[in-house]
């Protein structure tokens, strides 16, 4: 009953004609993005951040997460029609969508990649309403050491998340982290990293950082990188089916595989929709109940991988919300606009606040409908945006991130800060270096900072609160665990072989 009460709450929050206009300008926006290939929700999301300064808070989060939702489905069309995923979450469909439309049958791998990402979204959505608020009551239990160890943690999952390269993403992590205390120390006011230069004294701010990592970076690498070429014969066959629309429901299993990895790996944080996909997608492959083999246009690959792929946003959005710990790096840009609006996400969000809880959750069932209905009307039309040149975008995508970090503060110090982790982001690019963790580390750097002062201010510098308190002894015990893991199982497998 409570969450009825909370969606008709939020349904008549999005009654406002603002708020209604950017949620579907966000929905199109999204689905333009998310088709366009190599740009994505973080560019756009990206750029779009300053933009948002001006607006009414539960518009500029519904604007993003329009746009967030929306690049899930488009990304669908290019990794069907072009072989050419829109996200990288998007390349699982890829495997069965693009043989399904080399055979002929376009309109009905778009139309099952539609509906399954469809339900993903609605199943993320109602994920969030029922969970959200009984895990911030559970977090309202946190005090200063179980803050610490929670972002901790997560800093750990971050690192984790990228497997092979731990010790590049724990040094961006840190990087992010050392950025997040540049300026005046809020205790002592004493200058901080600054230099003697008047613009460092408030800080490295998000916002320009977050357009130069995602927007410029990628739009240097677009540039920069030549022409693809594809099969033009198969976006002229783009369409829906009304009878594909009703198949993901013959494949329960494969749907609840998806529906499971997507909101259980959603809540992790940094781990993002990839990740879901791929698990989902090779689950799916045991006890398959459609017999044409994966790779060569099951139907079950496409359903597990779009009901993985939307199931993720509810779960992202539930750390944001419950913990103030974004759950990847889209999230993460979102939460400049809680910033900005002078919200602090976290527990005492659903008291302070509400009418953003309950916005949020209306937002995101919402947008699904509307991008469905978008997708069905127009989806022959936007797949033609593929022929797009990826250098003239690159160059559009350019000039919208001078024009947006400018237009943040009105001031050339917010393009500096931009262009120059523009060229971080391009470097890193190349040198295969993740940039997430950075923008992830500077988000939460401010919480852990004080979080970890008021705790070792009132041990008198003793870690031994860590310990004593129940929730954060669990909280380092796990985080030890997923360190020294690795180790454990090796040592387990080989006294395994030797015995």
């Amino acid at each position: 009953m409570e969450f009825f009460d909370s969606f008709i709450q939020g349904i008549a929050s999005l009654g406002s004609w603002q708020i209604a206009l950017s949620l579907l300008a966000g929905a199109a926006l999204g689905i333009v993005v998310g088709v366009l290939p190599g740009v994505g929700p973080g560019v756009t999301i990206a750029v779009l951040l300053p933009f948002t300064y001006g607006m009414a808070p539960l518009a500029g989060i519904s604007l993003l997460l329009g746009v967030y939702c929306g690049a899930f489905y488009g990304g669908a069309v290019t990794s069907i029609l072009i072989r050419t995923p829109g996200e990288a979450s998007s390349i699982m469909t890829m495997f069965d969508g693009y043989p399904m439309a080399k055979n002929g049958q376009a309109q009905r791998a778009l139309s099952l990649a539609f509906m399954s990402a469809f339900v993903g979204g609605i199943v993320s959505a109602l994920l969030l309403g029922l969970a959200a608020k009984p895990m911030a009551g559970f977090a309202a239990r946190f005090g200063a050491p179980e803050s610490v160890m929670a972002i901790v943690l997560a800093a750990v999952c971050v690192g984790k998340a990228y497997r092979q390269q731990f010790a590049s993403a724990m040094m961006m992590m840190g990087l992010g982290f050392f950025l997040a205390t540049v300026g005046i120390d809020p205790n002592s006011n004493e200058q901080r990293y600054t230099f003697d230069i008047p613009g460092v004294l408030s800080g490295i701010p998000l916002v320009p950082v977050a357009v130069g990592l995602f927007g410029m970076a990628q739009a240097l690498v677009m540039v920069s990188s030549p022409v693809p070429h594809f099969d033009e014969s198969l976006i002229q066959k783009a369409g829906v089916s009304w009878r594909g629309f009703m198949e993901p429901f013959r494949y329960p299993k494969a749907m609840a595989k998806g529906l499971f990895l997507g909101s259980a790996i959603g809540v992790l944080p940094a781990v993002g929709a990839a990740l879901s996909t791929s698990l989902a997608y090779f689950w799916a492959q045991r006890g398959a109940k459609d017999t044409t083999p994966f790779g060569e246009g099951n139907p079950e690959g496409i359903v597990a991988a779009e009901c993985a792929n939307n199931s993720n946003s509810g779960g992202a959005m539930i750390t944001v919300l419950t913990l103030g710990i974004p759950g990847d790096a889209i999230t993460a840009i979102i939460m400049g606009v809680f910033v900005v609006h002078g919200i602090v996400p976290g527990p005492s969000l659903f008291t302070d606040r509400p009418e953003i809880i309950h916005g949020v959750l209306a937002s995101l069932l919402v947008i699904n409908v509307v991008i469905l209905l978008m997708l069905v009307l127009s989806v022959k039309y936007l797949a033609q945006l593929a022929y797009v040149n990826p250098r003239i975008l690159g160059l559009a995508i350019l000039a919208l991130c001078f024009v947006g970090a400018f237009s943040a503060a009105n001031s050339m110090y917010y393009v500096i800060i931009a262009a120059i982790f523009g060229v971080l982001g391009l470097v890193c690019a190349r040198a295969n270096i993740p940039t997430i963790p950075l923008i992830l580390g500077m988000v939460m750097g401010d919480t852990l900072e004080a979080t970890l002062r008021q705790t070792l201010g009132r041990s008198e510098g003793s870690f031994m609160p860590f310990l004593e308190r129940p929730i954060s002894a669990l909280l380092v015990a796990t985080t030890l665990l997923l360190l020294v893991w690795p180790w454990l199982s090796r040592c387990w497998f080989s006294n395994t072989r030797n015995s």
